[in-house]
């Protein structure tokens, strides 16, 4: 074997091996997310980010405005995903209130989401309402919702009869923050 062949297969046996780590690593992200969301009492689900030609909607990240709860506004970042459960796309609600950089009085995406939440990257996420997830939808390319994936407030001594839920992408829980556990007595 000649010096281009052995690095070329020394080049092909990294790649390999790389691609073999990071799907460990992914599988060893989705057990230990699985885990965390059963030992809460959660819906699990976990999935790809759509892009916009796969979704309901014109970007990745899409703000939609709610009502209010105590002056607050709960507003909402839209996302489609792939699950990688069962192959079904779903609409995922995620509440900016529970962003670290949420902003009341800015009607935009958070910048944590919308740096975080990207097309074809994988996030984890378990809804602290599963008896209501998930729900039907009537849109044209997602057909189930979620909802409610984010922060436990009882941890933080607010009274509530949800449980905890999250949202994790590339390691790191987007919707942790307890600063708005006091809308929900």
């Amino acid at each position: 074997m000649n010096m281009k062949s052995s690095l070329a297969c020394a080049s092909v046996a990294a790649v390999l091996l790389g691609l073999s780590q990071g799907a460990a690593a992914q599988g060893s992200d989705l057990q230990t997310y699985q885990q965390m969301c059963a030992a809460n009492g959660g819906y699990f689900q976990y999935g790809t980010i759509n892009t916009p030609n796969d979704s309901d909607y014109p970007a990745v990240t899409n703000f939609k405005n709610g009502g209010k709860l105590k002056g607050v506004p709960l507003t909402h970042t839209h996302i489609e995903i792939t699950s990688g459960i069962d192959g079904k796309i779903y609409d995922i609600a995620i509440d900016n209130v529970f962003a670290p950089d949420y902003d009341p009085a800015q009607a935009v995406v958070p910048p944590s989401y919308a740096k975080s939440l990207t097309a074809n990257s994988t996030i984890y996420m378990c809804s602290g309402n599963p008896s209501k997830v998930p729900y039907s939808l009537n849109e044209t390319v997602a057909s189930q919702g979620i909802d409610w994936v984010h922060t436990n407030c009882a941890a933080s001594g607010f009274n509530t009869t949800f449980k905890n839920g999250f949202l994790y992408s590339q390691n790191v829980n987007l919707t942790n923050s307890q600063t708005y556990c006091r809308l929900w007595p």
